[in-house]
C-alpha cells in the first residue's frame, strides 16, 4: 500500500494555490470564489488585488457609451469562461473542492457553460449564458417574479406534476408528423409562439427585430409587447408579415384609439390586451434591484433616458386631443372590439366565470396566463387553471396558454388538456440575451424538437390527436433541476 504523505502542503503546492487564488480574486468573480473556500486560504492576498479596469457599456437604442465603470454589475462572459478554464486546467490536487466529481451532471440541472447556440442541449443552457451576457438590473428585471416567486415555482411544479400516457406500437405505419396549427385564421408551422416581453433591447441589441426573423424562419406566432424598445413597423418588416400586438391600455381613451389605428394601419391582424396587471403588481426584486429609485437611478439615466424627450416607440406620435377615461369593466372589451376591425384577444384569464364572460363581451380568444408569475402571487399555475377555462369556453374561441413553458412536454401537456397554443416567454429572451437571433432560433429548435419525440412517443401524428388521455396528474410535481434564486424555473 502506498503510504499516505503529510497533510502540510509543500512550497510548490502552496505557490500554486496563491497564484491561483490571485488570479481569481483579480476577476469579477471573485465573489464566487470568496463564497466557496476557507476565508484562511484569502487572508495573505490582502491588498494584493489590482482594482478591475474601465469598462462601458454601449446604449441600446443609439449605440452611444452610457455606463461608467462605478455602474458595472455584472461579470462578462470572457471573464466567466477564462476562471473556469483555470480551476479545470490545475492539477487535481491544487483544485479546492467546490465542484461535484462530474461537470457533465451538474450542468445537466444548473445550465452548461456555452460559447455558440449549438451547444445548448435545453434552453436552461441559454438562461446561464444569458445571465452571465447581461447587467444585473437588466437580468432582475426579466427574471423576477412577485413576492418570493411562489407562482413561478408552482408554474413549472405544474407542468411536473403532469405524467405523459406512452404507447408504443400503433396499429399500422406512421407516415409523418404535421404540427401545423390554423388559429384566428392564421396558420403556423408549430403550436408554440413567442409571448409580448417589453425591452427586448435590454438584453441584445438586435432585440425585438431578432427575434422577429427566428419567429419567421419557424413560422411561428410572434405577439409584440406595448413597450417593446422596436416599433410594429421595423419588426413586421424584418418578419415580412404583421404579427400580433399587446396593448396595455391608457385611461385616456383617444390615446388608445391612436395606438389601435397605428398598428391596425400596418396590417396587425390581432389585438391582445393584458389584463392581469389592471390591479399592480408587488415586484419587490424590481425595486430592490434600482435601490428604490426606480426609473430615476443613476444606472437608467444614462442609459435609457440620456436622450432629451426619449420615448419608447409605441408612445410616439399619439398626442392631441383628451378622451374620456371609461372604467375598466367588461363593457370596455367590446369597447376595444369595436375599435377596430382586428380580432381581440384577453390575455391574464384563468377562471372559467371570466372565460365566459369575455367570449360574452366579444372576445374572440382567450389567453390563459398569470404574466410569468410577475402579477398576483395567486400560487396558482396556468396549466392547473386551463381546464376548467377549456371547459367554459366549450370550443367556441381559441384558447391560449403561456407561463411556465420551458420543454417540448410542457407545450404537449398544454395541448392535452385543450390548448390550441402554447407561449413561451423567458425561454426566447434568454436565447436573444445570449447570441440574439441565432439564439432564439436555437430555443425553438430545441422546443419543437422536444415537442415531436413526445408525439412519437404517444403515436401521435397531428396536434389533433392529442387528448386528455394522453396525461395524468400525479401526486407530487416531480422537481430535480435545481432553482435556487430562481434558476432552472
Amino acid at each position: 500500500m502506498t503510504e499516505r504523505g503529510p497533510d502540510t502542503p509543500t512550497p510548490e503546492q502552496r505557490a500554486s494555490r496563491r497564484q491561483f487564488f490571485k488570479f481569481l480574486a483579480a476577476s469579477p468573480l471573485a465573489a464566487l470564489a470568496y463564497s466557496a473556500v476557507p476565508s484562511s486560504w484569502l487572508e495573505p492576498l490582502a491588498g494584493e488585488v489590482p482594482p478591475p479596469g474601465p469598462a462601458t457599456v454601449p446604449c441600446v437604442n443609439c449605440g452611444a457609451p452610457a455606463l461608467p465603470p462605478t455602474t458595472m454589475a455584472a461579470a462578462s462572459s470572457s471573464s466567466l469562461s477564462a476562471a473556469r478554464s483555470a480551476v479545470r486546467a490545475l492539477p487535481r490536487q491544487q483544485m479546492p473542492q467546490v465542484m461535484p466529481p462530474q461537470q457533465s451532471q451538474e450542468e445537466q440541472l444548473t445550465g452548461g457553460e456555452i460559447s455558440t447556440p449549438e451547444e445548448a442541449i435545453n434552453v436552461w443552457d441559454l438562461e446561464r449564458a444569458a445571465h452571465d451576457n447581461n447587467l444585473a438590473q437588466h437580468w432582475d428585471y426579466l427574471h423576477m417574479g412577485v413576492d418570493d416567486y411562489e407562482t413561478r415555482v408552482a408554474n413549472r411544479e405544474g407542468f411536473q406534476r403532469l405524467q405523459l400516457r406512452p404507447r408504443r406500437l400503433p396499429s399500422e405505419a406512421q407516415t409523418g408528423l404535421d404540427t401545423s396549427i390554423e388559429i384566428l385564421g392564421q396558420s403556423f408551422d408549430s403550436p408554440i409562439f413567442l409571448c409580448p416581453v417589453g425591452s427586448l433591447g435590454a438584453y441584445h441589441t438586435q432585440a425585438e427585430v431578432g427575434a422577429a426573423r427566428a419567429a419567421q424562419t419557424h413560422n411561428v406566432l410572434q405577439m409584440q409587447s406595448n413597450v417593446s424598445t422596436q416599433s410594429y413597423e421595423e419588426i413586421a418588416e424584418a418578419r415580412g408579415t404583421p404579427h400580433w400586438f399587446q396593448i396595455y391600455t391608457n385611461p385616456d381613451w383617444n390615446r388608445n384609439q391612436r395606438l389601435i389605428d397605428r398598428v391596425a394601419a400596418a396590417g396587425c391582424p390581432t389585438l391582445v390586451w393584458t389584463i392581469d396587471l389592471l390591479g399592480g403588481s408587488n415586484r419587490e426584486l424590481s425595486r430592490r434591484s434600482l435601490s428604490g429609485e426606480g426609473t430615476d437611478s443613476a444606472l437608467c439615466q444614462q442609459c435609457h433616458n440620456h436622450v432629451q424627450g426619449y420615448q419608447r416607440p409605441m408612445a410616439q406620435g399619439l398626442e392631441g386631443p383628451s378622451g374620456e377615461r371609461p372604467p375598466y369593466t367588461w363593457d370596455y372589451v367590446s369597447r376595444l372590439k369595436d375599435a377596430s376591425d382586428m380580432t381581440l384577444v384577453l390575455k391574464g384569464i384563468v377562471t372559467a366565470e371570466e372565460a365566459d364572460l369575455a367570449i360574452e363581451h366579444g372576445a374572440d380568444a382567450i389567453h390563459v396566463s398569470n404574466h410569468g408569475g410577475r402579477a398576483v402571487n395567486s400560487m396558482w399555475a396556468t396549466i392547473d387553471a386551463l381546464p376548467e377555462v377549456v371547459e367554459a369556453v366549450r370550443g367556441r374561441v381559441p384558447v391560449l396558454i403561456d407561463s411556465g413553458v420551458r420543454r417540448g412536454a410542457d407545450v404537449y401537456k398544454a395541448l392535452a388538456l385543450g390548448a390550441d397554443a402554447v407561449g413561451i416567454g423567458r425561454p426566447y429572451v434568454w436565447g436573444l440575451g445570449a447570441f440574439g437571433e441565432e439564439g432564439v432560433d436555437r430555443v425553438l429548435d430545441i422546443l419543437e424538437a422536444e415537442f415531436r419525440m413526445v408525439m412519437r412517443q404517444t403515436l401521435v401524428t397531428s396536434i389533433d390527436e392529442i387528448t386528455p388521455r394522453h396525461v395524468m396528474e400525479g401526486r407530487n410535481p416531480i422537481l430535480t433541476r435545481h432553482n435556487q434564486f430562481g434558476f432552472g424555473l
